[in-house]
């Protein structure tokens, strides 16, 4: 048997990380895996309470039932109860494989001692890991003393109900000669968007922004707000002719923890703007960037100084490669494909 632990849920289904977990669930149902009922409430429009009775009940048949014992299951880090459900999956299912989806390691992003032991403590009750990046694999194996295998995901799978292959290839008309930047994401904490409006240009492009959280100046023609859509919905929204990965408060460089940690992730924005047909504007030094190079889908930048003059040497046939070489991805991440191939690798499908 395989089964699956559902995610455990917090706050607004605008959040880009509901719809990282909720897509993972529907292609685990997909697949036949079989839900633990371990919280009340079963739908996505339900927040869920967690009933521990119901991990105890499971533990004890675990006992009487080898089957149980030598099934496998899968888990997703970062419901917020991850510390106390995780031993509890290795006492049910000790003699199978334990699969951890890994969507955030809190010991990079937030640089705290306390998640470092946190995490070694929730990772080690796991046999196999499926991370963002290889940096990401040699952290858990050096730093987290993960003891099991890992399986790089690369960029995440962005479900949409329909995907239209023309619209992908589509050019927009530029904006008075201008290309379109878009920028999705909690606004609040995009603390840059402000510093651009003061350091930058804006001479060969307009910045989109689509989110809530943001209360600084709008410009015509520079930085134009155009609100904040459920993630189901946003790609079907999206303008632009490239999506902007960006994070922290910094132009020049991203500083911190916040640029330590895209050396590690695979932002979920990276995957909407592909499947929203945008070639990436990406950091350098970020994990992506190598993805973006892997693929052709766009170009990397050091700071956002520097993006007038790089969007100025952009031709029309390396933005139409950019383009045609983004539908294919596209597809793939839209139907859950990506995710799916490497899980049937593990559960041996």
């Amino acid at each position: 048997m395989r089964y699956y632990v559902p995610y455990f849920h917090w706050g607004s289904k605008f959040n880009a990380g509901f719809k990282a977990k909720m897509d993972v669930e529907r292609i685990l149902i997909r697949m036949g895996v079989q839900r633990i009922d371990i919280f009340k409430g079963k739908t996505e429009e339900t927040e869920k309470i967690f009933m521990p009775h119901k991990l105890l009940s499971l533990l004890f048949r675990s006992l009487v039932n080898t089957d149980i014992r030598k099934s496998t299951v899968v888990f997703q880090n970062g419901t917020g109860l991850d510390f106390f459900i995780s031993p509890f999956l290795k006492a049910t299912f000790n003699s199978g494989k334990r699969v951890v989806i890994i969507h955030d390691v809190e010991s990079i992003r937030f640089a705290r001692k306390v998640d470092v032991l946190r995490e070694r403590f929730v990772f080690k009750n796991f046999t196999h890991a499926i991370v963002h990046s290889k940096k990401m694999s040699e952290y858990l194996k050096n730093e987290l003393k993960f003891s099991g295998e890992t399986f790089i995901l690369g960029f995440f799978d962005y479900l949409l109900e329909s995907i239209h292959k023309e619209k992908l290839l589509s050019i927009p008309d530029k904006a008075n000669g201008k290309y379109i930047v878009a920028f999705a994401g909690n606004l609040a904490k995009s603390k840059f968007i402000e510093r651009m409006l003061h350091k930058s240009s804006f001479k060969d492009y307009i910045l989109y922004l689509y989110g809530k959280g943001y209360n600084g100046e709008i410009r015509k023609g520079k930085l134009e707000l155009k609100g904040a859509f459920h993630p189901d919905e946003l790609p079907y929204k999206l303008e632009g002719h490239f999506g902007l990965v960006w994070d922290g408060e910094e132009i020049e460089t991203i500083a911190g923890t916040t640029g330590e940690y895209l050396r590690y992730n695979s932002p979920h924005k990276a995957s909407l703007y592909i499947v929203s047909g945008l070639p990436l504007i990406v950091w350098k030094e970020s994990a992506i960037y190598e993805l973006v190079k892997q693929y052709n889908i766009g170009f990397g930048v050091s700071n956002l100084i520097e993006l007038d003059e790089k969007l100025s040497q952009v031709t029309e046939d390396e933005y139409k490669t950019w383009k045609k070489n983004i539908v294919s991805l596209a597809e793939i991440l839209a139907t859950g494909k990506n995710l799916e191939e490497l899980l049937r690798k593990i559960l041996e499908i």
